[in-house]
């Protein structure tokens, strides 16, 4: 007994024996501040330390109302350090919008915070008009709040925005934009209240546009940019991509509703292509590649359009719509294409749909590795897989890989559908057949 008494001193002296900097930096990982606060029963001398961390995250979950506001309370007080470099203030309340909440964020903004996130997933909030004018501010990520700034706004050192289910006053975004010079990374998802998004940035590394139904009119021209992202509605009628470089990884889809098919979004669709025809890889989600084959869009657009990327991926099982892509994809050297979340009839293509298929460009001297994500085990649809992969096999004269990935379901699929790979014909002498199953 007294051995084992003896042994947990000796373990208690060791967490106390950490200095201080090692146990602020422990504190500050914990995903809570309330989290923070209990590890003080370790020991004592980490009862005080989460006072001393720059790190504040204060989250109601499995608080009342009045319980979290006397929480903030006491934590602030108790708050003894000089620089809050994160500042984090989560709360579900749906009838309740306390304008104390702004003092709250007052407290961080004093101590100069450098990364704040605002977030009420039911009741939305309106910012304070004191955080529009911020210097110290680096990243700021904001969600069902709204933006209504009294003037205009400050963000010079920001350098990334996430603003999430947020609605704005006429002319909020485009102050956002003009006071932000610095910004690398900005996401807008699900936001409202501007129809017209004009983005020019000599710094944007990563722009992130979802399900904007309010926008009709994008305008971007930011040279820096690395990455993009535009899922909208097809409420868009224009879209200008201007000044992007050939290195950009662009994904794009837009979803729409049956009566919106119609010439005026094909005509969308191309000019946007058209735009980023010489990107360095682009993804087209599923929305988009229904809509191009179900107008034959194919048919329409070459030889006006040829697309000069090196990488495509597709999220589709639509057979017309990805031999429209790669008909017009010449330099294509690396194709990915996922159909592991589809359960449509294949069939509807027919088995031997790549059977009379021609030879595109790229498979020619182009077309090195082709990923292809989800093989079907029921009513004969892998078979249509099937079709399609020895069409590749057969004619990519330069291909290096192709990578198969398919769903273990603990029969003996897998290794039917391997022993079927394994006897298909293949063109380039070097091609290497990869099979992943995945749970």
């Amino acid at each position: 007994m007294e051995s084992k008494r003896m042994k947990m001193e000796e373990k208690a002296d060791r967490i106390s024996g950490l200095p201080d900097s090692i146990i602020q930096y422990i504190l500050s990982l914990l995903p809570s501040t309330k989290e923070a606060i209990r590890t003080g029963i370790l020991s004592k001398r980490w009862e005080n330390q989460w006072t001393q961390v720059p790190v504040l995250i204060l989250d109601s979950a499995g608080m009342s109302f009045e319980k979290f506001l006397n929480f903030i309370d006491n934590t602030l007080i108790l708050h003894d350090c000089s620089k809050i470099n994160k500042f984090h203030l989560i709360y579900r309340y749906p009838s309740r919008n306390d304008p104390q909440f702004s003092s709250k964020i007052r407290f961080a903004t004093r101590k100069d915070v450098d990364e704040l996130y605002l977030g009420s997933s039911e009741q939305q909030y309106k910012l304070p008009n004191f955080l529009f004018n911020n210097a110290s501010l680096v990243n700021l990520v904001t969600g069902n709040c709204i933006f209504m700034p009294n003037g205009k706004i400050s963000w010079e050192c920001l350098t990334k925005l996430v603003m999430t289910s947020c609605r704005f006053a006429e002319q909020a975004m485009e102050l956002i934009l003009s006071g932000t010079p610095l910004l690398k990374i900005l996401n807008i998802s699900y936001c409202f209240g501007f129809n017209k998004l004009v983005i020019a940035s000599n710094s944007l590394e990563n722009l992130g546009l979802k399900e904007l139904r309010s926008l009709f009119d994008i305008e971007i021209s930011c040279p820096k940019l690395e990455r993009l992202m535009l899922s909208c509605y097809l409420n868009v009628k224009t879209a200008k991509l201007l000044n992007l470089p050939s290195s950009l990884s662009a994904t794009v889809d837009f979803k729409h509703y049956e009566d919106q098919c119609n010439e005026i979004h094909l005509s969308l669709i191309k000019d946007i292509l058209q735009q980023l025809q010489h990107v360095k890889e682009l993804r087209i989600g599923s929305w988009l590649m229904e809509y191009m084959s179900s107008i034959q869009m194919g048919d329409q657009f070459s030889p006006v359009l040829i697309l000069n990327i090196k990488c495509l991926a597709m999220i589709s099982h639509n057979m017309s719509g990805i031999e429209s892509l790669l008909r017009n994809s010449p330099q294509l050297e690396k194709l990915e294409i996922n159909v592991a979340t589809y359960d449509q009839d294949y069939c509807d293509f027919g088995e031997n749909y790549w059977s009379d298929a021609t030879v595109f460009n790229c498979l020619v001297s182009h077309l090195k590795t082709i990923k292809i994500i989800g093989f079907f085990k029921r009513d004969g649809k892998h078979k249509v897989m099937l079709n399609f992969v020895q069409f590749f096999l057969k004619n990519a004269r330069v291909l290096e890989k192709m990578i198969i990935q398919l769903k273990d379901d603990g029969t003996d699929f897998p290794l039917k559908v391997s022993q079927e790979l394994l006897n298909l014909p293949r063109c380039s002498q070097c091609a290497v057949i990869e099979l992943r199953c995945t749970k």
